[in-house]
């Protein structure tokens, strides 16, 4: 475990001697997400808190914390990352985080996730977003996995309101492959960006909320 934060600690204190921009703006992303079961007994799923910050290309420190509703067995997060294409129609950013999961029913599993975003712009109104990542194991407690976080078409009805439909997945060396399809609807305010799925999962159906914020200061 010291190895990991050691090494996680010397590339979030690399990378401002690697940025190329001066004094950039910095951008301040707050992210929430939950899920909740609809068949009874109606549950909650998954929760999920993220804050990062993107200094002109470069994302330094990335800290989030999940749990799958319940506090005895959590994951805590650590990340950075780049934007390394940013046009019209195609915005790449790739991220690597060290995770650890702690908590009373937890098994110690380490892994690091390698979490490229890829953001295609088709048209003025139709776009997609896809990540997809590996669990990679750091020690023997840890199994491998590989996750489709999401693959989604939105369209944008207007500048406020886009909706789409997705798809996510799971396999791994623990759990056969896994489909949940999607569909979606972002809202877009002076609150922040309030997106809503209903999908499919082994067992049933349930709803997501993920909420983005995001606050630019020079």
């Amino acid at each position: 475990m010291g190895s990991c934060i050691l090494f996680v600690l010397f590339l979030l204190a690399a990378l401002p001697a690697f940025a190329a921009e001066t004094a950039p703006a910095t951008e301040t992303t707050f992210v929430a997400r939950a899920g909740e079961r609809m068949q009874k007994p109606v549950n909650t799923t998954y929760r999920q808190l993220e804050i990062s910050q993107q200094r002109g290309s470069w994302i330094y420190p990335d800290v989030g914390y999940y749990d799958s509703g319940h506090t005895s067995d959590q994951l805590w997060f650590l990340g950075a990352g780049r934007e390394f294409i940013v046009n019209k129609h195609v915005d790449w950013t790739q991220i690597v985080y060290v995770e650890q999961e702690v908590g009373r029913d937890a098994r110690n599993q380490r892994a690091i996730w390698i979490w490229p975003v890829l953001n295609l712009q088709f048209t003025p109104r139709l776009s997609s977003e896809t990540v997809l990542y590996p669990t990679i194991p750091i020690n023997r407690s840890q199994r491998w996995e590989f996750d489709l976080d999401r693959s989604k078409m939105e369209y944008a009805l207007n500048p406020l309101l886009r909706v789409g439909a997705g798809y996510s997945a799971t396999v791994g060396a623990e759990c056969a492959w896994q489909n949940r399809p999607f569909l979606t609807t972002t809202i877009q305010h002076r609150t922040g960006s309030w997106e809503f799925w209903m999908q499919r999962i082994p067992g049933g159906m349930q709803i997501q909320t993920r909420y983005t914020l995001t606050h630019r200061s020079s």
